[in-house]
């Protein structure tokens, strides 16, 4: 559920559930998918949380992908575990662990009034019930336990569960109780205490029975003041001479937050009832954030002129199949298995040749924005090692090459389309296996949650309906194009019924079913492009993502609809299509402008 679906679907949905149930709804949809096969790669691919290599960190000799973790408030049942463990966290903290069930406070977070309302009482799951569903997690990052017991009863949990976890975070009362001489846990131990009680702790007495600390923020207070004794807490405690790993939980609702915090000295930053509220976007912002101020030396990879030329390649290609469509239509290898002259085709029925035109114009629009989608990827994707960049480009070129072989059921060779294939392989094979090793995941500018974010979220939105829109529709068109060949608007345009075409010549619905199935094989090709663009490249201040998607959508528009204006074919349900998808593109294009084109405010 990312933060475009979230806030514009979801979220307002939920709101009208109670807390509870909203919650769980959520969670549960979000482990059953992340416990089927494919649910970890569709969650992947939906929001490409892995982060980069650089934010990794070592605590307690245990490796943390990053800084951001959960706080276990958020899912004290332990139904949305699976779920998170890809969602961009660096660990997880999962309790209160008790022996028996057992009341704590819960936050009762109002998604209409997107506030945390107060606290109310719920049942814990006890050991048992804890070490079943532990029993069930993809264990993927760290777990972080919080523990609520009696020393004696602290004994027992952790026989019990700590093959599941990697570290205990145990309150004051506790801390006082454990005496590392009689006992020692086989986890690290982390001190968890209030912002406004840290004054009282007793250093000199407590540091030894402890391995780190966690500051929790006060409830009462808003995120921004939370935020601000969380920061004065982690300088008392570095002033005070502590040096073990200081985490924090709370205080954070937008990636500003844990920034400054991460920047103050903690190792980790646990969100709170700011996740929900921000959104389950919130860690990968925050990762993207932090990549942002770190400000790496780009190291251009020079082979990313490979996918340039194959989109080159493409463009040109495109560019020629579309002066064809405007002048000869047809060409002498069509006529030649024909085995007739476009001068019979025209005597024999005056629409066929302007229907295959309209066909091979869309088509040549569809390649030449392809070309331009793919020069543009290359050129700032590829070229600074942005791994989203080559992976998109991959899949998508792997599909439009395999939209060949829908040609094979027409018996009908097309020489044209064989050597544009010949010409695109080489150098996409070259440049696949010249960039395999990029890995550079990308950053943002975005610090907060500002209007111009909640408006680029309408506009991902649109663009990945309409990134979807195209995959689905160049599936049916290919579809149709492999069987029945013509909608009704078709047959009603041509004023003919296929046994009167097959009657004039057996090859004519061949070729024209090998244009449509080519045409949406290519739609498939570039809709797939135009979603991974749209679900992995959203980031502020990358106004090229603007840019290329204005860009790379004009060809395959201007002469979607230019060419049924051209030849009359102005039927209102056939246009339909192309005319929502060219509203999209605008919507997409207006609610997302200022988002990518917002100066640089990050330092």
């Amino acid at each position: 559920m990312p933060d475009w679906s979230y806030h514009t679907l979801f979220k307002p949905l939920l709101s009208n559930l109670p807390a509870k149930r909203s919650r769980e709804f959520i969670h549960q949809s979000m482990g059953f998918i992340s416990s089927n096969p494919l649910g970890t790669k569709l969650i992947e691919f939906l929001g490409h949380m892995k982060t980069d290599e650089i934010l990794e960190q070592e605590i307690h000799s245990i490796i943390f992908e990053n800084s951001v973790g959960l706080s276990a408030s958020i899912d004290p049942l332990l139904n949305g575990t699976n779920a998170f463990m890809n969602l961009g966290f660096g660990c997880i903290e999962i309790g209160p662990i008790t022996v028996n069930p057992e009341f704590h406070p819960t936050p009762n977070i109002q998604l209409k009034q997107n506030l945390l309302k107060d606290f109310h009482l719920e049942e814990t799951l006890g050991l048992q019930e804890t070490i079943q569903k532990l029993s069930k997690v993809k264990k993927t990052h760290p777990l972080i336990a919080k523990v609520q017991c009696t020393v004696d009863e602290f004994q027992l949990i952790d026989s019990q569960i700590s093959k599941f976890v990697d570290v205990y975070v145990v309150d004051l009362t506790l801390l006082k109780q454990y005496d590392k001489n009689s006992w020692l846990a086989s986890k690290p131990i982390c001190l968890s205490i209030d912002v406004g009680s840290l004054a009282d702790l007793s250093f000199e007495e407590m540091n030894k029975l402890f391995d780190s600390i966690m500051i929790q923020s006060d409830p009462l207070l808003s995120d921004v003041e939370n935020k601000q004794l969380l920061i004065q807490a982690i300088n008392q405690l570095h002033a005070n001479g502590y040096d073990k790993p200081i985490f924090t939980s709370g205080g954070i609702s937008e990636p500003i937050d844990a920034v400054e915090l991460l920047e103050a000295g903690a190792k980790l930053v646990f969100l709170s009832h700011g996740y929900v509220l921000s959104g389950p976007g919130l860690p990968k912002r925050i990762n993207e954030a932090i990549l942002h101020r770190k400000d790496q030396p780009i190291q251009h990879n020079k082979d990313w002129n490979w996918y340039f030329l194959f989109g080159f390649i493409m463009f040109v290609g495109g560019l020629i199949a579309l002066l064809i469509s405007l002048t000869t239509i047809i060409l002498p290898y069509d006529e030649y298995f024909l085995n007739t002259n476009k001068e019979s085709i025209i005597q024999f029925n005056n629409r066929i040749l302007p229907f295959m035109s309209h066909d091979r114009m869309t088509l040549s629009g569809t390649i030449m924005s392809g070309g331009i989608l793919f020069m543009s990827l290359a050129r700032f994707g590829i070229r600074p090692g942005y791994h989203w960049a080559t992976k998109a480009s991959n899949i998508s070129a792997i599909i439009g090459f395999m939209a060949i072989f829908l040609f094979i059921g027409f018996q009908y060779f097309d020489w044209l389309h064989a050597l544009f294939w010949l010409f695109l392989l080489p150098p996409f094979l070259i440049g696949y296996k010249k960039t395999r090793k990029l890995k550079r995941k990308p950053n943002s500018q975005n610090l907060h949650n500002h209007r111009c974010w909640k408006n680029s979220l309408i506009g991902q939105l649109a663009f990945i309906i309409l990134g979807f829109a195209l995959l689905i529709g160049g599936s049916i068109i290919s579809i149709i194009g492999m069987t029945t060949t013509f909608v009704e608007t078709d047959l009603a345009y041509l004023c003919i019924s296929p046994s009167q075409i097959d009657q004039f010549n057996l090859n004519l619905i061949p070729v024209i079913s090998h244009d449509r199935a080519g045409f949406g094989g290519s739609l498939v090709s570039v809709g797939l492009l135009v979603l991974m663009i749209s679900l992995w490249g959203f980031q502020q201040g990358k106004r090229w993502i603007w840019w290329t998607l204005l860009f790379g959508s004009l060809p395959a528009f201007i002469t979607a609809i230019g060419v049924h204006i051209l030849i009359g074919y102005t039927d209102f349900i056939h246009l339909l299509p192309p005319i929502v998808a060219l509203l999209l593109l605008i919507a997409g294009l207006v609610m997302s402008y200022q988002f990518f084109h917002l100066k640089d405010q990050s330092k």
